[in-house]
């Protein structure tokens, strides 16, 4: 719900889509500045006790939001450090969960799992714009803020009856966890490859929904209840596709399941720039959805399955920084194209770094067209 409210926030303060773009932009921040240390932390830490305390930070940031947005103290510079700590503290609860995961579900299962847990998060997504964009029409930014506080109030509640089973954390000097994660990383080409590709691809899809969400709201002239329905039905998608994606993947084989649909992102990118109606976007959003969750499993899932739990945290922390490490600038791009009107470019731009991301696995990584090579096991 933030996510989706505070980037509108931006552009009626600022009027331009530069200031969404900033804020767009800024939550990236602590992927790449924060997310190899956050790694190194929770693999030196006991999971419940890292859970428990980054609820507890979620909730006291949004209370003072709600607190700021009640004084009319709010601007954009405020907006992004908000973003940049918010994200910073998601960041690593979401890097704890995949640890989690990598502990308490058998190998052969972790694809199942992460395709589990991911519809779970496709579902708050799908029902988080739509209700954040009632809100805003109902309550303003102020009374969404306030539900959202009161929501990560009782999250925090219910984080103290997390405990889950797990071995004592290895004690070990930072400096040198820090370095055994990046020589794990290394030495898994495959991962290496795949990383270099979703650098190119989240760039492109930080465009695409920069792009999206000012064509909606000043192209288009859609309310906020209009502009979460179609993020809605990416959501929906993801829900959808997360049922099937495991079993595809596995008859697909692990690199023509990460390779094609990159395309096809790349078509929907361009189709959605050039798409004449709200009913149109909303379609191809629905798609949109789909793929993105089918290739998001596609590098979680060989993430999960070629690392130790010992070394989750550090390389999932690892990956996680590189994989946005071109997300703020060209979001920036971005808000900087439309607003010179040139919104078409938005979408061009996001299908070219989808483009680029397949060439480069097809003839520098080695994979050449990838084919559906029988059931294999991931």
């Amino acid at each position: 719900m933030l996510a989706f409210a505070l980037p509108l926030l931006a552009l009626e303060l600022s009027g331009r889509g530069t200031g969404l773009a900033l804020i767009k932009g800024a939550g990236f921040i602590p992927n790449i500045l924060f997310a190899i240390f956050v790694g190194v932390i929770n693999d030196r830490m006991r999971k419940a006790t890292g859970f428990r305390l980054y609820c507890v930070i979620l909730a006291v940031l949004c209370i003072t939001l709600w607190l700021f947005l009640q004084a009319g103290r709010v601007n954009i510079a405020g907006l992004a450090l908000f973003m940049i700590v918010l994200n910073g503290v998601g960041y690593a609860l979401g890097n704890l969960q995949f640890t989690v995961l990598r502990l308490t579900v058998a190998e052969t299962r972790l694809s199942d799992a992460t395709a589990f847990n991911s519809a779970i998060n496709a579902t708050i997504t799908t029902i988080g714009p739509a209700v954040a964009g009632f809100a805003l029409l109902t309550l303003g930014h102020s009374g969404l803020v306030a539900c959202v506080a009161l929501l990560l109030c009782v999250s925090a509640l219910f984080a103290f009856r997390f405990d889950p089973a797990e071995p004592p954390p290895a004690p070990s000097p930072f400096w040198p966890a820090l370095k055994a994660g990046f020589q794990v990383f290394a030495k898994n080409r495959e991962l290496v490859m795949m990383t270099c590709a979703v650098v190119l691809t989240n760039a492109a899809s930080g465009a695409f929904l920069v792009g999206l969400l000012l064509k909606l709201k000043v192209g288009l002239d859609a309310n906020a209840f209009e502009i979460g329905l179609v993020l809605a039905a990416a959501g929906v998608a993801s829900v959808l596709a997360a049922s099937v994606a495991p079993r595809l993947r596995r008859h697909l084989g692990r690199r023509a399941a990460f390779f094609w649909p990159i395309w096809l992102l790349a078509a929907i990118y361009l189709a959605t720039g050039a798409a004449p109606s709200l009913a149109l976007i909303f379609v191809l959003s629905f798609a949109e959805g789909a793929v993105m969750l089918f290739y998001d499993i596609g590098v979680w899932s060989y993430r999960q399955e070629s690392t130790d739990a010992a070394h989750m945290g550090r390389v999932a922390g690892i990956t996680g920084a590189i994989f946005k490490l071109m997300m703020p600038p060209v979001i920036l791009l971005a808000g900087w194209l439309a607003d010179a009107e040139a919104i078409a470019a938005v979408f061009w731009m996001a299908a070219a770094l989808n483009v680029a991301a397949a060439l480069f696995l097809s003839y520098i990584a080695g994979w050449g067209w990838p084919r559906r090579i029988g059931p294999v096991a991931p």
